[in-house]
C-alpha cells in the first residue's frame, strides 16, 4: 500500500505545472468596435509590448507575436476584426508542450496576462485613441 501511495504521488507531481493550452476567443467591447482596423491592431500591439511581446504583421487581421525569456519562449497567432479577437498557440520552446494539448502553466500565465491587457486597452480605447 505504501508503494502504491508513493507511485500515485509521483504521477500526480509529474503532472503538476502542466495544463491544457489556453487559447483565447474574446469579443471586442462595443465601444472599441467603432475604431478603425489599424487602431484595434495598434491597441493589441501596445498591450503586448508592455509585457515584452514582439509582433509581426502576417496579414489583414493577423499578427504573429513572440515572447522570449531565459528558459521559455512562445509564438502565438492573434486574429482580430472589429467584433472579436483570438489568441492561438503556434509553438514554444522550454514549455514542454505535449501532443495531447498540454503545456507548462507558465505559457497560460503569459496568455492570460496578454488577454487581460488587450481587454483593458480595448475597453478604454475611446479615451486613449483619437
Amino acid at each position: 500500500m505504501k508503494r502504491f501511495t508513493i507511485v500515485l504521488l509521483a504521477v500526480f507531481l509529474a503532472g503538476c505545472g502542466h495544463k491544457p493550452i489556453y487559447n483565447v476567443s474574446d469579443p471586442v467591447p462595443p465601444q472599441a468596435q467603432k475604431l478603425s482596423f489599424e487602431q484595434i491592431e495598434m491597441l493589441i500591439v501596445e498591450a503586448g509590448q508592455l509585457r515584452g511581446w514582439k509582433f509581426d504583421r502576417a496579414g489583414a487581421g493577423h499578427l504573429i507575436a513572440r515572447q522570449e525569456q531565459a528558459k521559455y519562449s512562445a509564438v502565438i497567432d492573434i486574429y482580430f476584426d472589429a467584433t472579436a479577437y483570438r489568441i492561438v498557440y503556434q509553438s514554444s520552446s522550454g514549455m514542454q508542450a505535449t501532443n495531447d494539448g498540454n503545456i507548462h502553466e507558465h505559457y497560460n500565465f503569459w496568455i492570460r496576462n496578454l488577454e487581460h491587457d488587450i481587454d483593458t486597452r480595448l475597453a478604454n480605447a475611446p479615451m486613449t485613441v483619437r
